[in-house]
C-alpha cells in the first residue's frame, strides 16, 4: 500500500510539473511599435502649446509639417517640425513622438527639419494662449522643452 501511495505521489507531482513547464516554443510578449504614426498629431501640439505658450504673437503665422521619421539621437522616430516667429525671429522646433505620443520638444536639429514642408498651423493659431504669465514655460527659448 506505501508502494502504490507513492507511485500515485510521484504520478501526481510529474503531471503538476509538466504543466508549469513550457512547449519549447518561445513566447512572445507584446510590445509597442516605438514609430505608429501619431495620428493625432496636431490636436496633442496644440495642447501642449496652448498651456505653454501665453504670448499671443508666438501663435500667429505659426506652420507645421507632417509627421516624417527622422533621427533622433541614435534612433529614428516620428518627428513633427513646428516653425514660429516671436520677435521676427524663426525658430523651428521638433516634437518628438514615441508610440503615437509626443514625448520630446525640443530645438530642432538641422538633419530633422531641412527638408521639412511646411503649412500653417491654423489650429494653432486659433487656440491662442490658455495660462497667464505666471504660469509661462518659456518652450521657445529652452532648448530642453518637455526633458
Amino acid at each position: 500500500m506505501n508502494i502504490q501511495r507513492t507511485v500515485v505521489f510521484l504520478l501526481m507531482t510529474a503531471a503538476a510539473l509538466a504543466g508549469c513547464s513550457s512547449s519549447g516554443k518561445p513566447q512572445q510578449t507584446a510590445t509597442a511599435d516605438p514609430n505608429v504614426f501619431p495620428a493625432n498629431y496636431r490636436n496633442a501640439l496644440v495642447a501642449f502649446l496652448r498651456r505653454s505658450l501665453t504670448d499671443q504673437p508666438d501663435f500667429h503665422g505659426a506652420m507645421i509639417s507632417e509627421p516624417a521619421i527622422k533621427p533622433v539621437e541614435a534612433s529614428q522616430h516620428y518627428v513633427v517640425c513646428i516653425q514660429f516667429s516671436p520677435q521676427s525671429k524663426i525658430k523651428t522646433k521638433a516634437a518628438v513622438f514615441l508610440s503615437g505620443q509626443m514625448t520630446q520638444f525640443l530645438d530642432a536639429a538641422p538633419e530633422q527639419c531641412a527638408d521639412a514642408a511646411y503649412q500653417p498651423f491654423n489650429e494653432l493659431d486659433a487656440a491662442g494662449p490658455s495660462g497667464g504669465p505666471s504660469s509661462r514655460q518659456d518652450v521657445l527659448n529652452d532648448p530642453r522643452g518637455m526633458n
